[in-house]
């Protein structure tokens, strides 16, 4: 395992209290957010990305480093995902490959300047086929990333999807490796992926496999057609993941329910369970 990864996934007892995280609602605007996630105590928020919002002129860029720093201002710290659909690094057309890197890299560059460190990225996340996207590249384009990323103190992640290359386990625990990066493991695309479903593999055992990378995790009960499930008790979302997680060093859990009641009722959820296990009880 290389430094970079010890540095940031080494395991580690019961002690670093895991830190609740607000998803930012793609559609909805993010000063409501802001305000939401100082108002009602949250730890953090996972910043998501959408394609036609991306600040990249000068006015959208000025004003979103300064939701950024709004929140860090109330020790609300910040993190960000790119769940840009259909920007295929590893697709075999060159033309499209190309444009997803140019706008991860330019992604890289907004989240260095508004003084993030970390940024969880897809393999396969859309409509194309498995068959359009090629190994090879997705290693070579991922590495690029990393070292583009490294050099501006930002660390990428992988997360695992419920379709496309990395909802195939193998795929994905293959792809962190060969790259040597962190993993963004999310309960619901584990719980919906055909591996799970045909009893080839369990969530757990996912998690298994990559608790030592394992930096970010996304959390509620389930996906279906309509998105994501809410919770309504603690065994809805998996305790026996739960337990697996709370003693590696993934300490950025993220509530990823858009609708805030829901939100706010898992947060109490999870922090139940967590005062729980590191009391003993």
């Amino acid at each position: 395992m290389s430094l970079m990864l010890n540095n940031y996934c080494s395991l580690e007892p019961r002690i670093i209290r895991p830190k609740l995280v607000m998803a930012s609602n793609l559609k909805a605007n993010k000063d409501i957010d802001v305000d939401f996630a100082i108002k009602n105590g949250f730890d953090g928020v996972d910043w998501s990305f959408s394609l036609d919002r991306m600040p990249f002129d000068n006015e959208s860029k000025t004003h979103f480093i300064s939701q950024v720093r709004k929140l860090e201002g109330h020790h609300v710290e910040v993190r960000f995902h790119a769940p840009f659909h259909n920007a295929e690094i590893g697709y075999h057309d060159d033309g499209v490959s190309q444009w997803a890197m140019e706008l991860y890299l330019e992604t890289l560059e907004i989240i260095f300047k508004a003084g993030g460190q970390f940024l969880t990225l897809h393999i396969g996340l859309g409509n194309i086929e498995d068959e359009k996207i090629c190994l090879v590249k997705v290693l070579k384009n991922l590495q690029a990333l990393k070292d583009f990323g490294i050099a501006r103190g930002v660390t990428i992640s992988l997360e695992n999807l419920m379709y496309g290359p990395t909802s195939f386990p193998e795929e994905w625990i293959e792809i962190l490796e060969e790259v040597d990066i962190p993993a963004t493991f999310d309960f619901g695309h584990a719980k919906g992926c055909a591996p799970v479903l045909k009893g080839l593999w369990t969530p757990l055992e996912m998690l298994y496999q990559v608790k030592e990378r394992l930096i970010h995790a996304h959390i509620y009960k389930e996906e279906n057609g309509d998105g994501h499930v809410p919770p309504d008790t603690i065994d809805d979302m998996g305790e026996d993941l739960l337990d697996v997680m709370i003693d590696t060093s993934c300490k950025w859990w993220v509530i990823e329910l858009p609708e805030k009641k829901a939100l706010l009722h898992t947060k109490e959820l999870l922090k139940t369970y967590i005062e729980s296990s590191l009391s003993g009880v």
